[in-house]
């Protein structure tokens, strides 16, 4: 009986037989579909929690003064940066070379600003021998994106970027 009360369609004109149960749902399914929301939420976000974000000052350690070796995820092209102490950094992305400013927000996200681009700030996390860096949306729901996996990180410049 619960059952066909939350899955009973409304009389909506010309939108009749379409199936929009929330105003007629009782306390019950709304509780559950909360919960069911939670839980789903929760287990989109889980894969990421294996990873240690790292701090502010560890992520000014693991990039000042050198050059990391990273591939973008979702395209697999290869991205190596070296970021200078100064503050600015030069990159090599897909063959391509770029250069402009990188600094660590306060929330210890690392932040870059290509010349001619628009910037963006990621949370770097360390799981096992590798980084990774994400991607935090505006919308809270959507949960952290990973966008690029440092494979080496090396001293200085050696690729002469």
């Amino acid at each position: 009986m619960l059952a066909k009360r939350c899955a009973e369609p409304l009389r909506l004109g010309k939108f009749e037989g379409i199936l929009d149960w929330r105003p007629v749902m009782p306390k019950v399914c709304k509780k559950l579909v909360s919960t069911l929301a939670t839980a789903s939420v929760l287990v989109i976000a889980a894969p990421n929690v294996a990873a240690e974000d790292l701090d502010g000052d560890a992520v000014r350690q693991l990039v000042s003064g050198k050059t990391v070796e990273a591939v973008h995820v979702t395209r697999g092209y290869p991205i190596t940066t070296y970021y200078l102490p100064d503050g600015t950094f030069t990159q090599d992305r897909d063959g391509e070379r770029e250069s402009g400013t990188w600094h660590v927000d306060e929330q210890g996200k690392l932040c870059t600003m290509r010349t001619g681009w628009g910037g963006e700030c990621r949370i770097i996390a360390q799981e096992g021998d590798v980084w990774k860096a994400y991607k935090v949306p505006n919308k809270v729901c959507k949960g952290r994106q990973h966008k690029r996996t440092f494979n080496k990180i090396l001293e200085g410049n050696p690729h002469d970027l």
